[in-house]
Order: structure tokens, then sequence, then C-alpha cells
């Protein structure tokens, strides 16, 4: 079996993990898991 991701999966994986870079840093994920809504509303 071939569990490599295919050109497209890669491409949406890439777009996935800028995008949460840039928007949701780690530290602030954190901290926003400890809020009642558990996440940033304005994302």
């Amino acid at each position: 079996m071939d569990f490599a991701f295919s050109d497209e999966q890669e491409m949406l994986r890439e777009t996935a993990r800028r995008f949460l870079e840039d928007r949701a840093p780690s530290d602030v994920v954190r901290s926003l898991m400890e809020t009642d809504s558990g996440f940033d509303e304005a994302l």
C-alpha cells in the first residue's frame, strides 16, 4: 500500500500549515483553549 500524499494532498497540507502558522500560532491556540468557547471567533 502507498501511504504517500498525492500532489493535491501535499498542496492542501502546505496551504493549511501556512494559514494556521500565520493566523493561529501555538501560544495563541493554547490560551484560547482556556476560554469558554475554546476557539477564536474572529478567525
